[in-house]
């Protein structure tokens, strides 16, 4: 090969061709060769029989002459003759009562293929011929034995098959190198070349350069590559200053959110760790975290570009309402941040941040409807809180965690321990995690009572925490946790199970008009399993799915509406009671109430708390109980704890309530013995009147 066309990756890969075909060649050359061989051996197996025959044939006539006269010198005579043949190992002539006339043997030949030989052949093949008796000698008959020793036509056919093999593989082996050859000859070396005038090509200006076409290869393959590669060339060299703006595009677009054109979180980080290496020891600043409250319900409420809408409109109150020296930017999907530099007391973060917390909740026209957004906010101050950018994001981040979890549209500054309140809530999932197997949770019983005859009617199930160490956890912070963890759904299932059995065991006790209510997270809802598992313990318990009574709040529904209306729809087919938990708090519209086969609403307790004397909770409850009645929904009120309170309902029609005025959540075995004891009540279902 041409050194000075040739590179060491074009050589090894001839070799490689070389090593390829002569490979291939080789394989090919021993199959055939095998089966040439194959074809060898059974031809002389024919032939070693055909031989045996022969013989048969030759001794027959003086054979019989010497069975019929029983003359035993003829026949050893005629024996001896045939052990002349060299691969006859043994003759006998044999009388038909099984007496020898004449008989005679050599031992077995040795031979260095014998071992393959007899695998072949069989080391003895056995020829017989049967002679009968004749008007001459009527009681001569018998039959003529020769055996064969395959040893010598063995030998043969080896000498013949090793002849063969190597025959074949010479020929395929030169046919291997003609090939390489001529491959060589009209591919690799044109290509070579080609890779040669390749590497003196300019990559900055590839269309000056063109590749020369391999004499003789005009009009092929080879010949079409090459003129499809100069074409290719001059097309890079024609659009490379576009290919340089795109790439300054995409540069620029890379640094800057799509949706807002606001930095994002990589150039926020280039410029914050810009500032903090400008940055003297009297310099401060301020980083400000900021997301919106409940993005994921915003976004389910609106259409998928509704949401977007809103974005850009909140995006443009940032850039309107902070000054030249404020940096803006987004960091995720709902959150944005602001780094305000010169910072000389603390307040001046505070007062710009509620400044945009208050910009943020006049309200948006979207769909010709008003909206209002509200957000939180995390705050970090440069140097005091940290003096890496990672950590003062971070930090932020954290303290607005806090903030949220806390209470919403306010802000908060980083303290040291919000780095322990996360580390405990991290602690505290990990907890929960394995709280059911520990047997840490257990249920309690709140009695929902009729407020118009004071009959208890049904028994809502709720789920307790008991901490080994920080003791009762409550369910507000825990249910979040293990529907972020998906938790709840062995929570769930345990909650439903025990609350079935549970049923059963006061039913088995003479309770037979007792409504058992459980609730379910959207998690529960949106498993595909949930209708199943309701059948099996239906099934299992053999109670009245009546008995059995289902809660959901709206904003779990709107998580996805499609598969909870699916689910539900398939819950209420099995003859089950559903109800829409703390209407009026989420975002939904009475086109829910129509879409979905609601049998039951409960008020929440916030609206229930300061009536009557409360006016606006007062007209809240009262349209809510009419909007029920007018769906043909029994209603239901939580968080009854007085008796004006109850009178007030009853008066406005609510059918039914629920709160610490009836009872207090019970453990089981309480349960009934308290509600038993209860004056007010005028009796409990399936019992007789103590």
């Amino acid at each position: 090969m041409d050194t000075k066309e040739g590179t060491p990756g074009q050589s090894q890969l001839s070799h490689q061709l070389l090593k390829v075909v002569l490979l291939c060649a080789c394989l090919l050359g021993v199959l055939l060769s095998l089966v040439q061989v194959f074809i060898e051996a059974r031809q002389t197996s024919i032939a070693i029989d055909k031989r045996g025959q022969e013989i048969l044939a030759m001794i027959h006539e003086p054979a019989h002459k010497a069975l019929s006269r029983f003359d035993n010198k003829m026949a050893q005579e005629i024996l001896n003759g045939v052990m002349e043949v060299s691969s006859v190992r043994a003759a006998a002539i044999r009388l038909e009562d099984q007496s020898l006339l004449a008989r005679t043997e050599r031992p077995l030949s040795h031979s260095r293929y014998r071992l393959l030989t007899d695998a072949i052949f069989t080391p003895i093949r056995t020829f017989r011929h049967s002679m009968s008796a004749d008007s001459h000698a009527p009681s001569a008959s018998g039959e003529v034995i020769l055996h064969f020793d395959t040893a010598y036509e063995g030998k043969s056919f080896v000498q013949r098959s090793v002849t063969i093999v190597l025959v074949g593989l010479v020929r395929a082996i030169t046919m291997a190198l003609v090939l390489f050859f001529i491959y060589s000859t009209l591919l690799t070396k044109p290509l070579n070349r080609l890779i040669f005038h390749l590497t003196g090509i300019n990559p900055e200006h590839p269309g000056k350069a063109q590749l020369p076409i391999p004499k003789g290869h005009e009009k092929n393959e080879l010949g079409l590559w090459v003129a499809t590669a100069n074409k290719l060339l001059h097309s890079i060299d024609k659009h490379y200053s576009l290919r340089q703006k795109a790439e300054e595009r995409i540069m620029r677009l890379s640094q800057y959110d799509y949706l807002t054109r606001l930095p994002n979180r990589r150039s926020l980080q280039k410029h914050l760790n810009r500032l903090i290496k400008k940055a003297n020891s009297n310099d401060s600043m301020a980083v400000i975290c900021l997301g919106l409250d409940d993005f994921k319900s915003l976004n389910i409420q609106l259409n998928f570009n509704a949401a977007e809408h809103v974005l850009v409109k909140l995006s443009d109150r940032l850039r309107n309402h902070v000054n030249n020296s404020t940096y803006l930017g987004r960091l995720g999907e709902d959150q944005f941040a602001i780094i305000l530099t010169n910072v000389g007391q603390p307040y001046e973060a505070a007062e710009l941040t509620q400044s945009l917390l208050q910009e943020f909740e006049k309200p948006f026209v979207i769909n010709d409807e008003f909206l209002t957004v509200t957000a939180t906010a995390g705050i970090t101050l440069f140097p005091n809180d940290g003096d890496n950018v990672d950590k003062l994001l971070q930090q932020a981040e954290f303290a607005m965690i806090m903030a949220k979890s806390r209470n919403r549209n306010r802000y908060q500054f980083y303290i040291a321990t919000i780095d322990s309140d996360i580390r405990q809530r991290k602690r505290l999932e990990m907890d929960l995690h394995q709280a059911l197997e520990k047997q840490e949770l257990s249920l309690v019983y709140q009695p929902q009572f009729s407020c118009e005859n004071g009959e208890l009617v049904g028994v809502e199930t709720l789920i307790r925490w008991h901490h080994p160490d920080r003791g009762l956890i409550s369910p507000d912070l825990f249910i979040p946790m293990a529907e972020q963890s998906m938790d709840i759904i062995p929570i769930g299932n345990w909650v439903l199970e025990t609350a079935c059995q549970q049923l059963k065991q006061w039913q088995n006790s003479g309770y037979h008009g007792l409504r058992m209510a459980i609730n379910l997270s959207a998690v529960q809802l949106q498993d595909p399993d949930i209708v199943d598992r309701v059948i099996y313990l239906l099934n299992k318990y053999q109670f009245s799915p009546d008995a059995l009574e289902l809660e959901v709040t709206e904003t779990f529904i709107m998580e996805d509406v499609e598969i909870a209306k699916l689910q539900l729809n398939q819950l209420k087919s099995l003859g089950i009671t559903l109800t829409l938990d703390d209407f009026g708090t989420g975002y939904s519209s009475l086109g829910y109430l129509k879409q979905f086969p609601f049998d039951k609403v409960k008020i929440d307790k916030s609206f229930i708390e300061g009536l009557p004397e409360h006016k606006e909770n007062d007209a809240i409850v009262d349209a809510i109980i009419q909007i029920g009645k007018s769906f043909g929904m029994v209603v239901l009120a939580e968080g009854v704890e007085t008796l004006e309170q109850e009178l007030c309902l009853k008066e406005k029609g609510c059918q039914e309530g629920q709160g610490y005025y009836y009872g207090k959540p019970l453990p089981a075995d309480a349960f009934i013995e308290h509600l038993t004891n209860l004056d007010v009540l005028p009796r409990i279902p399936g019992r007789a009147n103590g």
